[in-house]
């Protein structure tokens, strides 16, 4: 399958997420849903894997299984609609299939084809980060890129002047995503792309460490950032929601960093830290 979502009504009711749309919520049925995505052609191949491995579960709701047909191509086209060049922090972030504008021109460009990955620089929490690393200065040292996406944020950091980028999601449509933009900008060859998770699979130390989440995930993560973070290592946070940020900050200074600034744009806010 080209991809696997899950809903699952005790995810909103148990706090596990930071924001959702009530309306959504309240769509939600008791019983966990899970919807997955393959071409036409292989259809009554995974109808008659599922019905196999199913089969012998007890307890486990209705199990039924439904088969809808979408245009696949539907809503890449709409989002290529709203993707245009938008100038960040001294950079261009500007879709492959397009040049950036006459104002734009001499900046340098960051060319992307996100697919299905998140990370446009079009989100607030995306172009906060963004605008705050020349104050997390990246030129000549290495970076980490936790949840990468797309790719945007390690690959804005090269074009800023980072000699390295180690880019890490545990989706492998991002992984797949970052590798596709990291060839467009012909930076490649100064990234290392880890599909994993950060505990398990990044044993190194960063000086200069990008994590665009949520702040529920930020909490679980705190520890394991840490030690990916060198001592007077700079940690830029986001997709933190503007009544969250001061607990995620007293999480991150509990592990022993310090706030050297923050940025608000609309309800989302960006942090950047210091490791003692």
């Amino acid at each position: 399958m080209d991809g696997v979502s899950i809903y699952d009504r005790k995810d909103f009711d148990n706090g596990s997420w930071d924001y959702a749309d009530e309306n959504a919520v309240n769509n939600y049925s008791d019983e966990v849903l899970v919807k997955g995505y393959c071409n036409i052609e292989e259809v009554e191949n995974a109808l008659a894997y599922l019905r196999q491995n199913l089969s012998g579960l007890t307890d486990a709701g209705t199990l039924n299984i439904t088969v809808d047909e979408v245009d696949g191509d539907m809503w890449i086209n709409n989002w290529k609609k709203t993707f245009r060049p938008l100038g960040i922090g001294g950079i261009v972030v500007c879709p492959q299939w397009m040049t950036p504008e006459e104002n734009q021109q001499g900046l340098p460009v960051l060319y992307l084809d996100s697919g299905s990955a998140f990370g446009t620089g079009q989100h607030e929490t995306t172009a906060m980060c963004i605008r705050l690393m020349d104050r997390a200065d990246v030129k000549g040292k290495s970076v980490l890129d936790v949840g990468c996406g797309s790719g945007i944020l390690g690959l804005a950091a090269l074009l800023k002047g980072a000699n390295h980028a180690v880019l890490t999601d545990i989706d492998m449509q991002a992984t797949e995503a970052t590798l596709v933009n990291a060839g467009l900008n012909g930076l490649t060859d100064k990234c290392t792309v880890v599909c994993g998770d950060l505990a398990k699979d990044i044993d190194e130390q960063f000086p200069v460490v990008f994590a665009n989440l949520t702040a529920e995930i930020l909490y679980l993560l705190a520890e394991g950032i840490t030690k990916v973070t060198l001592p007077k290592g700079k940690l830029v946070l986001s997709g933190i929601l503007n009544d969250r940020a001061d607990k995620v900050e007293l999480a991150f200074s509990k592990q022993g960093f310090t706030k050297i600034d923050s940025m608000s744009e609309g309800e989302w806010t960006a942090l950047l830290l210091e490791r003692l």
